[in-house]
């Protein structure tokens, strides 16, 4: 935040290592959050001019540099702003996902049957990363898992821009509103017509088998995990609870996405913190 040119240096850096790709994302996130989207474009446009030759020398093309300013960068700093304009995280996470859902129908509307698409990008990598023909089993997990990937996709690229949204928004509580994350994160909650917009794209989509609908249901289900953490959050600090309690909701919440994110739909309506945690 003090300079210019360390923040340049810092987002190039985090992109060079992949452990620290959300690391980038959060600083710009941060800066973009304080300063506004010029500030955050400068030092985006700086890192991307460094990390053009490195790229080209690294990796053999210059090119490669896309792949963060698309599937990071970019996302990162657009919800930041967002965030900034509107000073709300729910309807920033809101409309991050209402362009995720743009995404996939236009996925859906360029490719026609993207099942197709992702099994030929499968293809490629099982000719550059097996050894011999692929089997009769890597077969049958492309034909299952092709039909999937794009909403998976998106919703992957969505969870690293809100990740990275929220590690910016962290930062920034810390140095200019301490505490205020903290009572910011655990009073997230979507709206009613949200929910009710996203449980329909979740059920329809488990009815009908992938496809669009199954896709959709995929993205807007992921955004209720978040909200499903924040409400975990909020019960554990206001009942006075042991830190451990969330250490095993962490653990649990990859066994039980589903569950989660029904619980994440139903506080929208029932607001379990209300309920489960009285007073403040």
């Amino acid at each position: 935040m003090r300079s210019r040119l360390a923040a340049v240096g810092m987002v190039a850096l985090g992109a060079l290592m992949p452990l620290l790709f959300w690391v980038s994302g959060g600083l710009l996130a941060l800066i973009t959050l304080r300063r506004g989207l010029a500030a955050g474009g400068i030092v985006l446009a700086g890192a991307t001019a460094l990390l053009v030759p490195i790229y080209a020398v690294l990796l053999g093309t210059p090119l490669a540099v896309l792949q963060p300013l698309a599937l990071v960068w970019l996302p990162v700093m657009g919800m930041a702003q967002i965030l900034r304009a509107t000073v709300s995280l729910a309807v920033t996470v809101q409309l991050g996902a209402l362009i995720a859902v743009a995404a996939v129908a236009t996925f859906y509307g360029v490719y026609g049957d993207p099942a197709l698409f992702w099994t030929q990008i499968l293809e490629v990598l099982s000719d550059r990363l097996l050894a011999g023909p692929p089997g009769a089993e890597w077969d049958r997990a492309v034909e299952q898992l092709a039909p999937r990937l794009t909403g998976l996709w998106v919703s992957n690229v969505l969870a690293v821009a809100v990740l990275c949204l929220l590690l910016g928004r962290w930062w920034q509580a810390m140095l200019y509103n301490p505490g205020g994350f903290r009572s910011e994160f655990h009073g997230l909650r979507f709206a009613i017509w949200f929910a009710a917009g996203g449980g329909a794209a979740v059920v329809a989509g488990a009815i009908t088998g992938p496809g669009l609908l199954a896709d959709l249901g995929v993205v807007l289900g992921a955004v209720f995990i978040l909200q499903a953490v924040a409400v975990a959050h909020a019960v554990v600090a206001r009942r006075g609870w042991h830190t451990g309690w969330l250490v095993g909701f962490y653990l649990v919440l990859p066994l039980l996405l589903r569950p989660v994110v029904l619980l994440g739909l139903a506080d929208t309506f029932m607001d379990f913190r209300a309920r489960l945690a009285p007073g403040t």
